[in-house]
């Protein structure tokens, strides 16, 4: 169970954060904070993040790419034994979220076409397209939520009827995080292959070979990370793309689906603390410099208060993340301490920037100033991958053995 960093973690943690000041923190004047990245703003910026996210140095790397290729593993649960090590991966969203949190979610995003495919048995397909996945190649998104169906996720319209060597994929979804620039989807869909027997499965889209339409969703906060509609009219994806699912075991493809989102549900948590990091961080040295009455604002015991509550919160948020990724590393099912972990951290995070904002004053409504963007960017994460009463629901369930879900 995670309790604190190890040295080694502690160096990757310092390798990090030195790349996220010298390469991330520039970008936030040389990019329009208000605009979406493109893909090629995507590609560009993780060509740069590539040595230090997969080639290990002293051994510690998030991924690594030595032993990616040749990995083997049980296909049972999230990980099933592959190269992938889950504290380095929050310590780097974490850190970045701090910066650009915009960023972060963006390439997270693009990465989780890695994952699936990894715990998939299609060889074919690991040979095809992992590498292009962790290199930025191909950017990802991961489609699942439909117009009528958001918490609901087993809830879904979107249709794949076997004819010949590929599926006819109908359907649309939306606020998909990188849709509107994705080259490459993990679409969870209703497969039929002409029995009448429809069972819910993954398939991977290339919007190369099997071209989706799309179009931009504007949002309140995290400006630079795309969101889109995804539209599948008559789209030809080839046979051998089916990623997970089949008639005979029914429930595979949506049990693929739900235990990925403990990893991004515990990912979605980080995030969270690296943008109440960044407010804490800005509140602290705006206390030390703006006076009042005569004395530093940082001097009065109301603010002093406000800082230690934000402080607790922010570390209690990243002990339950860690926790819920140090489970998932050991090859156990983190369900209840995903859902723990995603519904304290987002909600958290809405509080801390929002006494960050109070602190600031009128200066913490001005966007001269971060901390309002970091307000809006944390009300943003208390929705996507399940909402914050998702996640109690699933928790009660937990608790008791008996589910609200009907």
């Amino acid at each position: 169970m995670f309790a604190e960093y190890t040295e080694k973690q502690l160096a990757f943690k310092d390798t990090i954060t030195a790349f996220v000041e010298s390469e991330i923190r520039p970008l936030n004047d040389a990019y329009d904070l208000t605009l979406p990245f493109t893909a090629a703003d995507i590609r560009k910026i993780w060509q740069k993040m590539i040595p230090v996210f997969l080639n290990p140095k002293d051994g510690e790397a998030i991924i690594d790419m030595k032993d990616i290729q040749n990995a083997s593993h049980s296909g049972e649960g999230l990980l099933g034994g592959l190269p992938i090590d889950t504290i380095l991966l929050g310590i780097a969203i974490e850190e970045i979220a701090r910066v650009n949190p915009s960023l972060m979610c963006s390439i997270m995003i693009s990465l989780a076409p890695a994952g699936t495919i990894l715990v998939s048995r299609n060889d074919e397909m690991k040979k095809k397209y992992l590498l292009p996945v962790l290199t930025g190649q191909k950017i990802g998104c991961a489609a699942i939520t439909e117009p009528g169906f958001g918490s609901h996720s087993a809830g879904f319209r979107t249709t794949a009827v076997l004819k010949g060597d590929h599926w006819l994929v109908n359907g649309t979804k939306t606020w998909i995080s990188n849709g509107d620039i994705s080259e490459l989807c993990v679409l969870i869909c209703s497969c039929d292959e002409g029995t009448g027997e429809p069972y819910t499965a993954q398939l991977l889209v290339d919007r190369d070979v099997s071209p989706y339409r799309s179009r931009s969703l504007p949002h309140m906060g995290l400006k630079q990370f795309p969101a889109g509609e995804l539209v599948f009219e008559q789209v030809k994806v080839p046979a051998g793309n089916k990623i997970s699912g089949s008639k005979e075991k029914k429930g595979d493809g949506l049990k693929k689906t739900l235990q990925a989102f403990e990893i991004s549900r515990s990912c979605m948590a980080l995030c969270s603390v690296g943008i109440a990091q960044a407010a804490i961080d800005a509140s602290v040295a705006y206390v030390k410099e703006r006076r009042q009455f005569g004395k530093l604002l940082g001097e009065f015991q109301m603010i002093q208060e406000m800082l230690s509550d934000m402080a607790t919160e922010t570390e209690a948020a990243r002990m339950l993340a860690y926790r819920a990724l140090s489970l998932i590393q050991a090859g156990k099912r983190a369900e209840a301490a995903a859902a723990m972990a995603k519904q304290y951290a987002t909600e958290m995070a809405v509080r801390v920037t929002s006494k960050a904002v109070q602190i600031h004053g009128k200066a913490g409504l001005s966007e001269d100033f971060p901390i309002e963007r970091m307000f809006r960017d944390a009300r943003m994460l208390t929705i996507p991958d399940g909402t914050t009463q998702m996640q109690k629901l699933i928790l009660g369930r937990a608790l008791t053995g008996l589910s609200a879900f009907s």
